[in-house]
Formats: structure tokens, C-alpha cells, sequence
């Protein structure tokens, strides 16, 4: 599900809450990923036979591509939601938080695809996804 989807399926409190979760819980996978990574380092140096050693290669290359692959999604998902957290602050009453809006027909489609609306004093602005 885009950014786009999901602010105007679970709203942009709920969305953002799910983005900082997910994004932290990549953050936790990298952690044990390097875990993982470490252990093969370690368990190269006790070396038995072959087997062994491409054991412990395995270990040290899934915990290297995991760790890309976390490190990647973890950086994705924050800046992501801190980019549309920066735009959810009215520019009129200076209320944070936003309801989505259906853009207004004959906008520009290559523009912003989403339009905030402040519960409070009922502002539009366009907001910007960032993907």
C-alpha cells in the first residue's frame, strides 16, 4: 500500500503511527540481522570442515543481505513519514494533523495527488507524498 492509500484508508494519525512501527521493527530486524552476521564471523574462526565453513558463510552473507535490505526499508519508512509529517501542520490555525481530501476535479495529476484538510478551520493545502 502507497503512502497516498494509506493516509486516506486508516487516516494520517493512524498512518503515520504505522509507519514509525514499521519502520522500527525493520530497525529491530537489522539489529538481530547483525546478530546473525556477527555469530558467522565468530563461528569461522572453529573452523571443522567444509561443511563448517559453508555454514558460517551463509550465516555472514543472509545476515549481510538482511542487514542491506533492513538498513534500506528502516531509512525508507522514516524518512517517508517524516517528510509528510513536516506538511501535516496547517498553514492557516497551525493545528497538526490532517484529513485527506479528494483532489479537485482537473487538477494537476503530476502535482501532489492528495489534498489536506485542517479539522479545525477547514484549510486545504496539497501535500506531497515523497514517493
Amino acid at each position: 500500500m502507497g503512502t497516498i492509500e494509506g493516509i486516506r484508508r486508516h487516516g494520517f494519525r493512524k498512518w503515520y503511527e504505522r509507519q514509525l512501527i514499521e519502520g522500527h521493527l525493520w530497525l529491530v530486524t537489522l539489529l538481530l540481522a547483525v546478530l546473525v552476521m556477527a555469530s558467522g564471523f565468530e563461528l569461522a574462526g572453529e573452523v571443522a570442515g567444509a561443511f563448517d565453513l559453508v555454514y558460517d558463510a551463509m550465516l555472514v552473507l543472509g545476515g549481510g543481505v538482511l542487514s542491506g535490505i533492513s538498513w534500506r526499508r528502516y531509512s525508507r519508512a522514516m524518512m517517508i513519514a517524516e517528510h509528510v509529517g513536516h506538511q501535516a501542520v496547517c498553514p492557516s490555525c497551525q493545528r497538526y494533523g490532517f484529513r485527506a481530501q479528494p483532489a479537485e476535479p482537473g487538477a494537476d495529476t503530476h502535482g501532489p495527488r492528495l489534498v489536506a484538510a485542517c479539522p479545525r478551520c477547514h484549510h486545504r493545502w496539497p501535500i506531497d507524498p515523497g514517493t
